[in-house]
C-alpha cells in the first residue's frame, strides 16, 4: 500500500532479508490522478484509493513492523494535518479527508504510542505542509509556480515551501536515541506555515 519499511543504514528491507527492524515509516500516497477529483465527481474507487493508501496503510503496516521491531524502535506515519480542517482545495477532498482526519491516521498514531510505550516504541507523525518534489509536481505548471510564490511571499514565515530533505532532517531528529521520550505527538514540519492565521492577510502576520 506504499508503506516503507527501513532496516540497518536505512535500506529497503524485506522479512526474507533481515530478521529485524529499527524504524518503519508510512509515506504512501497513489498518483494524482488516482483521487484529485471535486467532491461531486470523485468516484467511489478513488473515494477507497486515498483511504486505503493512508490510515489503512499505516495500521496494517505498523502491525506488520511490530513484529520484526525490536524494543527502542520507531514508527512514523507522515500525514498532512491542514486537510482535515480545510475544505477549500476541492480536488484534495478524497486525500485530505484521507491523511488528516483527527479520527484516522493522526488518532491511529496517538493509539499505537500508548499500546508501544512499555516496549520503547515511539510512535510519531510528521506533517510537512506542501513540499516540493512530491504530489505537487503532478500540478500544472501554473499550478505549482503559484503554490512555491505562495509559500515564498506570503503564507510560510521561513520564506519557502519545504524539500524532502527537510522532511528527511524531522525524521532524523524523533529516530535518534535522545528522542525516546516524545511519542504520539503530531510535529509540523513547515517553516510555520501551520502558525498562520487563515482569516487575515499574511501581509498582517509576518510582520
Amino acid at each position: 500500500m506504499g508503506s516503507t519499511i527501513f532496516g540497518p543504514c536505512g535500506s529497503g528491507i524485506g522479512e526474507s532479508e533481515f530478521n529485524a527492524l529499527d524504524i518503519f515509516i508510512s509515506n504512501a500516497r497513489p498518483e494524482l490522478p488516482a483521487f484529485y477529483s471535486s467532491p461531486f465527481d470523485l468516484t467511489l474507487e478513488q473515494w477507497d484509493m486515498a483511504m486505503d493508501s493512508q490510515a489503512k496503510a499505516f495500521l496494517v503496516g505498523s502491525r506488520e513492523a511490530v513484529r520484526l521491531m525490536p524494543d527502542g524502535g520507531r514508527i512514523i506515519a507522515v500525514t498532512y494535518s491542514p486537510g482535515g480542517r480545510i475544505g477549500s482545495w476541492q480536488p484534495w477532498v478524497a486525500m485530505g479527508a484521507a491523511k488528516a482526519a483527527k479520527a484516522a491516521m493522526e488518532s491511529l498514531v496517538r493509539y499505537f504510542a500508548v499500546s508501544l510505550a512499555k516496549r520503547g516504541i515511539t510512535v510519531n507523525a510528521i506533517s510537512p505542509g506542501l513540499t516540493k518534489d512530491s504530489v505537487v509536481n503532478s500540478l500544472p505548471q501554473e499550478a505549482q509556480d503559484l503554490v512555491d510564490s505562495w509559500h515564498r511571499n506570503a503564507w510560510t514565515p521561513a520564506g519557502r515551501m519545504g524539500n524532502p530533505a527537510d522532511i528527511g532532517d524531522a525524521v532524523a531528529l524523533i529516530c535518534v536515541e535522545g528522542s525516546c521520550r516524545i511519542t504520539g505527538q503530531v510535529i509540523h514540519a513547515d517553516g510555520g506555515a501551520s502558525l498562520m492565521d487563515p482569516v487575515l492577510p499574511p501581509e498582517m502576520q509576518a510582520g
